[in-house]
């Protein structure tokens, strides 16, 4: 929440968190992986923005959290981009945005407009 609050410049960034049972699981199928991503603010020229968005994976959370170490890894070892310097880093630090999400929705993940978007 940091990294976003820093990112964006927002003065109040909130996360919610809820457990229940996932689309997938509740059509008979395997438990599916669900975020549901708000954001309400202003956009960079003042003008009101609301959009929300669902990230959303048929095969759970798995294929993600592979996704996201494998992204890491490659780019820890130099296999994409420059070498690293040691340190602790943050994902965001490391990882070109536009590349992670092709990346999910390599393995599966899709990215749609939730109910409300504006």
């Amino acid at each position: 929440m940091p990294s976003l609050a820093l990112a964006t410049g927002a003065p109040d960034v909130r996360f919610d968190f809820a457990v229940g049972t996932s689309a997938g699981r509740r059509l008979g199928g395997p438990p599916s992986f669900e975020v549901r991503i708000d954001l309400e603010g202003a956009d960079r020229e003042g003008a009101p923005l609301r959009t929300s968005r669902h990230l959303v994976h048929p095969a759970g959370q798995r294929p993600l959290t592979a996704t996201g170490v494998a992204l890491g890894v490659e780019r820890l070892l130099g296999l994409r981009g420059g070498p690293v310097a040691p340190g602790l880093h943050t994902p965001e630090a490391l990882l070109d945005p536009a590349y992670a999400v092709d990346r999910m929705a390599e393995s599966g993940a899709a990215f749609t407009s939730a109910p409300g978007d504006s």
